[in-house]
């Protein structure tokens, strides 16, 4: 099995408003997110963590998880899912819900490249020199993501098994976009 996590219970402080909820190329920066991650079909379920109260999104495929702990920062998001996951799951990708132009085809090549390293295996895509988004983590990084604390989400993971980070070139900006900020929403044509 492998699972895709979209991280949804951040507070929007920045943006000063439900960002998941603005409007986003004719739909919902949520929406939108989501239509890209249900079209890929080497993810068996796709797990939407959310803070408590908020709405449950019904669609084939997507759970919600309700994250009681979501003030205590991003890695609480992450503990909870990776808690949650089977025993029967091989790998999780790790995506942000305000990244609404990750294209499917760069998260089916994540999935695939992978695929080659197996359970120790992390995979990160790169535009240029910059790290993006989504992440692969293999099973063997299980327990680290079942201990995260704090805001700083899997960067300690990262950091700590560098030698077991996959890089892979793509050729899609939406890696990089991240719409914290209102600043960021006027930029897009």
């Amino acid at each position: 099995m492998i699972l895709g996590i979209l991280l949804a219970a951040g507070a929007a402080r920045r943006m000063g408003c439900d960002k998941l909820e603005l409007p986003w190329r004719g739909s919902t920066v949520l929406s939108s997110t989501l239509a890209r991650w249900t079209a890929v079909q080497e993810l068996d379920e796709i797990w939407l963590v959310r803070r408590q109260h908020s709405p449950e999104i019904q669609l084939p495929r997507v759970r919600t998880l309700f994250n009681a702990g979501a003030d205590e920062g991003m890695g609480s998001s992450l503990r909870l899912a990776a808690q949650s996951a089977p025993p029967h799951c091989e790998a999780v990708v790790v995506g942000l819900a305000d990244m609404p132009e990750i294209g499917s085809d760069t998260i089916s090549a994540l999935v695939e490249a992978w695929r080659r390293f197996g359970p120790a295996g992390i995979v990160a895509p790169v535009l240029g020199a910059q790290r993006g988004h989504p992440v692969v983590f293999g099973a063997a990084h299980f327990p680290a993501l079942q201990a995260l604390v704090g805001e700083g989400g899997a960067r300690s993971i990262l950091r700590d098994h560098a030698d077991d980070l996959h890089l892979v070139d793509v050729d899609d900006p939406g890696i990089l976009l991240d719409l914290d900020t209102p600043a960021d929403l006027e930029q897009q044509p």
